[in-house]
C-alpha cells in the first residue's frame, strides 16, 4: 500500500510508540493505522536510521523510542522520512510566455515556499510528547462527551 501522506502516516506510528514501556510489532502498529505491516516497517526503518526509534528483534521484539518523546520534534521525524514539500501548488508550465503568467507563477511559488517554511517551524517547535498530551486531551474530552449524554 503507498501512503497519500507519509508524514501523516509517521506520525502516527511514533505517536503509538509515546508512552509505551516495551516495544510494539509492525502488526501491532499496523492495526492502529490500519495498514499492511510492511508499510509500517518502512517508515520504522526510515525512523531507525534517524536514530528515531529502537528496534529488537525475536520474540518479544518490536520497536520503541530511541530517546524520550520530549527531545523528538515532528521535524525530525519529517526529516527522517526524506523532508518532501508539504506545500504543493500547480504552475503553468511555459518557457518565456505571458509576463501575467511568469508573475502569477512567481506569486505562488514565493508563497508556497513561506508556507513551507512556517509549516517547518511549526513541526520544529512541537515534540512528540506535546503530541501525546494533546490527544489525552482530546480523548479525556471525548469520553466526557460520552459520559454526558448517557445521563
Amino acid at each position: 500500500m503507498k501512503s497519500a501522506n507519509p508524514l501523516s502516516d509517521a506520525l502516527h506510528v511514533m505517536a503509538h510508540l509515546v508512552g509505551q514501556h516495551g516495544p510494539r510489532t509492525s502488526e501491532q502498529l499496523a492495526t492502529c493505522l490500519p495498514t499492511h505491516p510492511v508499510m509500517i516497517r518502512r517508515l520504522l526503518a526510515q525512523m531507525l536510521k534517524a536514530g528515531l526509534v529502537r528496534s529488537t528483534r525475536g520474540h518479544g521484539g518490536g520497536s520503541q523510542l530511541a530517546r524520550d518523546a520530549a527531545t523528538i520534534t515532528l521535524y525530525d521525524v519529517y526529516q527522517a522520512i526524506g523532508a518532501p514539500p508539504m506545500v504543493q501548488v500547480g504552475t503553468r508550465e511555459g518557457r518565456g510566455g505571458c509576463p501575467i503568467q511568469q508573475l502569477v507563477n512567481q506569486a505562488l511559488l514565493e508563497s508556497a515556499r513561506e508556507a513551507q517554511r512556517l509549516l517547518e517551524q511549526r513541526l520544529q517547535a512541537t515534540t512528540l510528547d506535546q503530541l501525546g498530551a494533546d490527544f489525552a486531551r482530546h480523548l479525556a474530552h471525548h469520553r466526557s462527551l460520552e459520559g454526558h449524554h448517557e445521563s
